[in-house]
């Protein structure tokens, strides 16, 4: 058990470890601190701290740096100041964004936090499998091609134009016919409607049914997860990573197999979680802090927000930005996701 000395004393070791990536001396706690206390009163406390697992020396001589328990302790503290803080004051002004290009949004929200903060970000898109179909349009661009435009519950769209002759009149009721069928459906249900031989077979040899091809393609090839990562420059340029690990991450974050297989080992994450070093469920993971955060529509998760640092980040800095962004992201997806419900 620590005492509220030996608390400031913890607190100062990792705030000035993480300000200025050196050991922390006894003489450098009694200089950033108001406590009133000898040099060598201070020394005991690091004793202690080390004895309990918060510090560790580097060499014998030298001063402390904190442990994955202190960063833990640290963590803790700046929550318990940040419950009485405004977070939204002096915020960076969230970008808007036109409202149905998804990828824009994902992929400047991605670099805005990279370019903000020392770190490596990674934001997972919404997961179209689980999103219903608000609307299908197509359109006639020219005598011999058609553009299908599939538009999802929370804004998102997907277009592509298709080699295919067909009446404008046929068009309209195909059309029509589409949106009667599959409107509100998820993608997976569509998918499975999509694939089953039965439920086309009336409109075999038809329009309807190269229409049914077309819609198919377009439904897998939405329907793969995809990520977007900004930021890995950060965590090359920093010393305290050593460049084996950060292959092992690289690694990690060439392949989505690989991306989601990582990033389902951090479980059920439904709330903004930090993870230290050794805290991480995978092993590479020990050099580094990883701030997951989730964003929803309404109160269902449909992505990840993954910052990656050195453990020697602003925490807060950190902790307040992820959580305004995930907020944001929420709050636009969920009105994406209102407004298409009142268009249908």
């Amino acid at each position: 058990m620590l005492n509220e000395r030996q608390r400031k004393v913890l607190f100062c070791v990792v705030n000035e470890y993480i300000k200025n990536r050196k050991p922390v001396s006894s003489s450098r706690v009694l200089e950033n601190t108001n406590i009133l206390h000898s040099s060598a009163t201070i020394r005991n406390d690091l004793k202690k701290l080390e004895y309990l697992g918060y510090v560790h020396h580097v060499h014998t001589s030298s001063g402390r740096i904190p442990s994955d328990k202190g960063y833990r302790f640290y963590v803790e503290s700046i929550m318990d100041i940040m419950k009485n803080m405004d977070v939204s004051k002096n915020m960076e002004s969230f970008p808007e964004y036109p409202q149905l290009n998804v990828d824009q949004i994902i992929t400047r929200t991605a670099a805005l936090l990279s370019r903000a903060l020392p770190v490596a970000t990674v934001i997972t898109k919404p997961r179209m499998d689980t999103l219903k179909i608000r609307a299908i349009r197509l359109h006639k661009t020219s005598e011999d091609y058609i553009t299908v435009v599939l538009l999802t519950e929370t804004g998102m769209i997907d277009a592509q134009t298709f080699l295919e002759r067909v009446a404008e009149e046929s068009l309209v009721n195909i059309e029509r016919f589409l949106n009667s069928t599959l409107v509100g459906r998820s993608i997976n249900e569509i998918k499975e409607r999509l694939n089953d031989p039965e439920s086309q077979r009336p409109w075999k040899g038809t329009s309807v049914e190269s229409m049914f091809d077309i819609l198919r393609g377009i439904i897998e090839e939405s329907s793969l997860e995809t990520y977007v990562i900004r930021g890995l420059e950060n965590l090359i340029s920093d010393d305290l990573i050593d460049q084996e690990s950060l292959r092992k991450l690289v690694r990690i974050m060439e392949t989505s197999r690989s991306f989601y297989k990582f990033l389902g080992e951090y479980g059920n994450v439904d709330k903004q979680s930090i993870f230290i070093g050794s805290e991480h469920p995978q092993k590479a993971m020990n050099p580094f802090v990883s701030f997951l955060m989730p964003y929803k529509v309404s109160n269902e998760i449909v992505g990840h927000i993954l910052v990656i640092s050195s453990k020697a980040i602003d925490y807060q800095r950190v902790m307040t930005l992820t959580k305004y962004i995930g907020n944001r992201l929420t709050e636009l997806f969920t009105f994406l996701s209102r407004l298409g419900n009142m268009k249908k």
